[in-house]
């Protein structure tokens, strides 16, 4: 009897045994499960410039006095929840070295020597850290700097300068005063090149085109001119031998308009600044002569009166010329020499005329003209006495 009840008691020592051992073990596996739960994130706090995971890589950045973070434990950054319950912040590794470095800006605008058609601006600036960013126009600012932002990582927004050249120095600060300069030139060319004046305006061409046009900056001038016949051409000024008065720049360019000559051509020009403005002249139609007058009676077209007609030339000019502009001449010898027309219009082909001249020495200059331009010229000497 007595051994079957030691029998039993020790089947149930076993057996509470056992459970004691299970309910033992489940409860280490939770302890150890909860200590590797705590230990895979870390609640850290970050003082300024401090990185994670490191300098190198730096995922996140603190840019205030203190920054709370919640990190896994290889230090990459992740969801504050899973730190909540793990009490205060811990340092990274102590007070953060002292800045001593400059900010390193990026200036994506504007560009240097870029061409901006409105007096509009984009800048476009971008900071590795926190940095107040100011900039100093260097032609027309007075020594004043302008402030664009304060301790930012970037700053996009458009600001007025003026037309022109203009010649920056744009600088970037963080807090500690450390300090970047950047230099950048470029133009601003909001207002479009204006055209005047264009000659020959009516009549004749003869290849001389002139042009007057108002533009700071001036990039091309083409000369367009030609007819269907023929088709069309184009001339190209140089700008460099344009010359300024009073704010309008006046140009003048010879065109080869030989093939032309006897037939009505269109001609026009056209201007372009440097931004890609531009500016076309009015079309004007003019008739080509390239050929110069000719005097038929070279050797005989002028005689001196004799005796008391001494004083008086007769000219007796047989000329070809459809399109006589006129004849004149110029007296070297006179005390204000200038020039004197006798003929502005033909008969029969001659220009007939007599010209009074003082006493004394004379080289007269004769001009043939016609309304294209086209011209020759004959020097006669004589005495009057």
């Amino acid at each position: 009897m007595i051994n079957q009840i030691d029998k039993k008691m020790t089947k149930e020592i076993v057996r509470k045994g056992m459970i004691v051992t299970a309910v033992s073990l489940a409860v280490f596996v939770v302890v150890l499960f909860s200590v590797s739960y705590v230990s895979a994130y870390q609640n850290l706090c970050l003082s300024y410039g401090e990185s994670v995971p490191d300098a190198n890589n730096p995922r996140y950045t603190c840019w205030h006095d203190t920054c709370q973070i919640c990190v896994t434990d290889n230090l990459n950054p992740t969801n504050f929840d899973r730190c909540r319950d793990l009490g205060a912040c811990t340092n990274l590794g102590g007070t953060a070295d002292i800045d001593v470095t400059a900010p390193d800006l990026i200036i994506n605008s504007p560009v240097q020597d870029g061409v901006y058609g409105g007096r509009k601006v984009l800048f476009d600036i971008s900071s590795n850290e926190p940095a107040t960013m100011s900039y100093l126009d260097n032609i027309n600012g007075r020594g004043r700097w302008k402030r664009l932002v304060s301790l930012s990582l970037d700053y996009s927004r458009e600001r007025s300068l003026k037309e022109g050249l203009n010649d920056l120095t744009i600088t970037g600060k963080d807090r500690n005063g450390n300090e970047n300069e950047y230099l950048v030139s470029f133009f601003v060319d909001s207002k479009k090149p204006k055209i005047g004046k264009t000659s020959p305006k009516k009549g004749f061409a003869n290849g001389r085109f002139n042009v007057e046009f108002k533009e700071d900056n001036p990039d091309s001038l083409v000369l367009n001119y030609g007819n269907l016949i023929g088709g069309f051409r184009e001339g190209i000024v140089d700008l460099s031998l344009c010359e300024l008065h009073r704010s309008k720049w006046n140009c003048e360019i010879n065109a080869n308009v030989d093939d032309f000559d006897g037939q009505e051509i269109e001609y026009w020009f056209v201007l372009e600044d440097i931004a890609g403005n531009i500016a076309i002249s009015r079309h004007l139609t003019l008739d080509v002569d390239v050929t110069d007058p000719v005097i038929n009676n070279i050797d005989n077209y002028w005689r001196q009166g004799e005796d008391r007609n001494n004083r008086y030339i007769y000219f007796e000019i047989d000329l070809i010329e459809d399109n006589l502009d006129e004849v004149s001449v110029y007296d070297n010898s006179a005390r204000r020499p200038k020039w004197k027309r006798i003929c502005s219009r033909l008969r029969d082909g001659m220009c007939i005329r007599k010209v009074s001249f003082r006493s004394g020495y004379h080289e007269v200059d004769v001009q043939i003209m016609d309304e294209a331009g086209n011209a020759i010229a004959e020097r006669i000497v004589f005495d009057v006495v």
